[in-house]
């Protein structure tokens, strides 16, 4: 569907990891975020980010009996892509800015 942007994980009593991906679409605009499972094809329409990450939780802990240790992280492709692309823009636009001072 998308890019994942940040991925929710949780493990069963078992040990067993399941793994509940945020994943953005930016074809659209304003950009839409998804909540996909990596494990069945569970993905519900999204409102709020508070109500993802309850909703990621909820859906690993009733569907797949995952409800321990619910920890999230950033993808790591997408962290270092916003590092590279802010400090890019910014220089960009004060010499934009510099640019029709002129």
């Amino acid at each position: 569907m998308g890019a994942p942007i940040r991925h929710f994980t949780a493990t069963t009593e078992q040990g067993q990891v399941f793994t509940v991906n945020i994943e953005r679409d930016f074809r659209y605009d304003p950009y839409r975020d998804f909540l996909v499972c990596a494990h069945c094809d569970w993905a519900p329409s999204l409102l709020t980010t508070q109500r993802i990450i309850d909703m990621a939780g909820e859906h690993l802990a009733t569907v797949h009996g995952a409800d321990r240790g619910l920890g999230q992280q950033e993808d790591e492709s997408f962290r270092k892509a916003r590092l590279i692309v802010l400090p890019v823009v910014a220089v960009l636009l004060i010499g934009l800015l510099l640019f029709l001072n002129n």
